[in-house]
């Protein structure tokens, strides 16, 4: 069992690594959604974004804040649990922001009944303790605000491929956190391994109300951005999506 510092500790250090490496890695960003995933363009999630106040947990270095920023956000907020993203994020001098060096689990300063949206972009999965992560952003959220949330699907992340030939590298029933190397310098992570009904129970015993799951077919459309990294493997995608995108809402 991985205790909760630990596990921040590790991927604090990981994610300051591979951001001042900067060797083959980048963050997942607004507009896209994830791997071979349709993008904002087409999803249309933020399509009344004017005006409206955003808070973005694992905000990375602030692309997509950025991106809802230029939409017409009136604000934009970040946490992300590495000094050297934040940095990054600083350095864009997005109008009306604030961010923060902080873990999900815990709240740093963030205002409740205050958002529009919290997003969650290829990052819930590192948070150490979800149902504390979950409940903050029902707490945040205004009455009927919307938490968009992605992660990597958890039938894809079950798959590997060895020899050409794609096979079932853990079971979809084991939620047990596990390392993970990242980037071209094989820095050390941990994630969590959710099962869908272990994410969508949650959020419906903190309180929100589900709105639309989306598992897109990614052989049906045309991938955005360049993903090299074997995990994201084509041959996978006869499989499984490669991304849960869940849109879920604060009871009004």
């Amino acid at each position: 069992m991985i205790q909760d510092k630990k596990f921040q500790k590790i991927n604090q250090d990981g994610w300051n690594k591979l951001v001042k490496n900067n060797n083959g890695f980048s963050n997942t960003s607004l507009p896209e959604y994830g791997p071979y995933m349709p993008n904002e363009d087409v999803l249309n999630i933020f399509c009344d974004i004017k005006d409206k106040t955003v808070l973005e947990l694992g905000c990375g270095s602030g692309k997509s804040l950025e991106y809802l920023s230029k939409k017409g956000a009136h604000e934009v907020w970040g946490l992300d649990i590495s000094k050297e993203q934040i940095n990054k994020a600083l350095k864009l001098n997005i109008k009306n922001s604030k961010f923060f060096i902080s873990e999900m689990e815990v709240n740093p300063g963030v205002p409740f009944n205050y958002f529009d949206y919290v997003l969650s972009l290829y990052s819930v999965g590192y948070s150490a303790d979800l149902e504390k992560t979950l409940k903050l952003c029902l707490e945040y959220l205004k009455s009927g605000g919307k938490l968009i949330l992605c992660w990597t699907h958890p039938i894809f992340n079950c798959l590997g491929v060895k020899n050409g030939n794609v096979y079932i590298r853990r079971s979809y029933l084991d939620e047990t956190k596990e390392y993970i190397l990242k980037g071209n310098d094989k820095v050390k992570l941990i994630q969590n391994n959710f099962k869908i009904s272990t994410i969508i129970n949650l959020l419906i015993n903190i309180g929100f109300e589900i709105e639309k799951i989306l598992e897109e077919n990614p052989t049906n459309i045309n991938g955005i951005g360049d993903y090299e990294s074997p995990y994201f493997d084509e041959r996978k995608l006869k499989f499984s999506p490669t991304t849960l995108l869940i849109i879920a809402s604060k009871k009004s």
